[in-house]
């Protein structure tokens, strides 16, 4: 894809799946977060059942690019709920294979909607997510991934990536996620897409009307603002879409589009410095893209500045390398993931050698795999040793209920009651609705509770166990116990 095109791609706020969901569903509750949900809502499945079936019907086939089954079964799970056949899915389980595919399913006369890991056997799919954006311009591409930071969500974004879906995904998560990215739900995102459709079509004076209208009511909307740039462009006001799109950068710390307009429009003017001012920006932005590294260094060399030209080739260097290390332990993660399921002391193994390669680099996969070793470990018995990595999780991820969760866990088959009290009451401060519908994890907070002397809480959470699933194991006799317990602590 040219680089020309690669500028008029959207990028747009970089969010994290649960943020984005609590955001558009107004919004509505999110789902617990790294937790698979193996039940459908229906009021989900009947809010949204339509816009898929529609996009269905177009015709319309999901593509995706993976090798987890586990997703695979979630996504089927999903279309089956929406009331669709199987053949709207086709499954790629390598890179290698997405060319052909796509070429195929476009020659059927469908439309497409990809679904592409973050990597696949170890290689790193950004160049197909390239050469997919650039053979198809308006197909929707999600990302999976189990963790990605900021600065990896930037590229991706940068390099085609429409949005992203976090894994582990419930049949849920991945409903919304493709209604949203089908149709908007809310007025304003509606209105900006129908903007992006005048800018793609040339229809300028359509899309500076549409532009200024959704200003004036939500003034401070930097999407809307870019499209009043774009349009002001193609109208020859070359001055006033720089001052649009100068706007719209500063209205939006988390948004890269308007830096790219802004050093499209410089270098189209002549204008070398102030396009590698605005390039400097974007790379403090999105750190991880070589590419713009190697045109920053060769910018500086035009003007002359060897020193800062070495800076940024070097840096390029230094975040290859980077990039590589993070696709080695994910697939050394991949290997422990598979180990688990029958030897925990194989996959804690993996599961080190993953952490070997992450853990001094900037990825977010860290946390999720000291959590995992932690698991693994205490599935050997070894529960002081998964204290250990559970509190190396929680140091990169504090505000993670699951993390604490685990690590109560652990101090239970240490039979250290108070500690394991203790850190159950801190996962329920951070997600206090972390058991709601969940019968095994209430009973295991309640009865934590319990035996570490905070009779109070225990019985809070043990009778809400008692109206969703009467009877769960022990739990009648427990409640009953913890409340005489509780009682008599007040009396003395």
């Amino acid at each position: 894809m040219g680089k020309k095109e690669v500028k008029k791609r959207g990028v747009y706020v970089v969010r994290s799946e649960e943020a984005e969901i609590k955001e558009l569903e107004a919004r509505k509750k999110s789902e617990t977060k790294g937790v698979y949900v193996v039940k459908t809502n229906e009021e989900v499945v009947n809010k949204y059942r339509g816009v898929i079936q529609q996009f269905a019907d177009a015709p319309g086939v999901f593509v995706l690019v993976t090798r987890d089954k586990t997703f695979f079964q979630t996504f089927r799970s999903a279309m089956v709920a929406l009331g669709l056949r199987g053949d709207v899915i086709h499954m790629v389980p390598r890179l290698s294979q997405v060319p052909f595919c796509i070429q195929t399913l476009k020659r059927d006369g469908v439309t497409l909607f990809l679904f592409m890991e973050y990597a696949v056997d170890s290689e790193l799919s950004l160049s197909t997510l390239r050469y997919v954006r650039g053979e198809n311009k308006d197909i929707k591409i999600v990302v999976l991934s189990r963790e990605l930071n900021r600065e990896r969500l930037f590229q991706f974004y940068e390099d085609g990536a429409s949005s992203f879906l976090k894994k582990p995904a419930s049949i849920n998560s991945v409903i919304i996620k493709i209604a949203y990215m089908l149709k908007p739900q809310c007025e304003v995102d509606a209105l900006v897409e129908e903007g992006r459709e005048h800018i793609r079509d040339n229809r300028f004076e359509e899309a500076l009307e549409l532009a200024e209208s959704v200003l004036k009511k939500w003034p401070r909307n930097a999407a809307a603002m870019v499209i009043l740039g774009d349009a002001k462009k193609g109208l020859a006001r070359r001055e006033e879409a720089l001052k649009a799109y100068k706007k719209a950068e500063r209205n939006s710390s988390d948004y890269l589009e308007p830096l790219q307009k802004i050093v499209e429009l410089c270098d189209e003017q002549g204008d070398r410095a102030e396009a590698l001012k605005y390039l400097g920006k974007l790379d403090r932005m999105s750190p991880l893209n070589c590419n713009r590294k190697i045109q920053i260094a060769e910018r500086h060399f035009e003007q002359g500045n060897a020193s800062e030209a070495e800076r940024y080739f070097d840096d390029a260097i230094d975040s290859a390398k980077e990039e590589a290390m993070g696709v080695v332990g994910e697939m050394s993660l991949d290997i422990a993931e598979a180990a688990s399921r029958h030897d925990p002391k194989l996959a804690a193994k993996y599961y080190r050698r993953s952490l070997d390669m992450v853990k001094n680099s900037k990825s977010a996969l860290t946390m999720s795999v000291y959590n995992r070793l932690g698991i693994s470990l205490r599935k050997q018995g070894l529960w002081g040793e998964a204290i250990e990595a559970y509190v190396e999780a929680a140091r990169y991820s504090p505000d993670d209920e699951n993390i604490q969760y685990n690590i109560a866990l652990a101090y239970e088959e240490g039979q250290k009651y108070e500690d394991a009290a203790a850190y159950m009451l801190t996962a329920i401060a951070i997600n206090p609705d972390m058991y709601k519908d969940r019968p095994e994890l209430a009973y295991n907070i309640g009865a934590a509770l319990a035996r570490g002397g905070k009779p109070k809480q225990a019985v809070e959470c043990l009778t809400y166990l008692q109206e969703i699933a009467p009877g769960f194991k022990d739990s009648k006799k427990l409640l009953k116990e913890v409340t005489v317990a509780g009682k008599r602590s007040y009396v003395l």
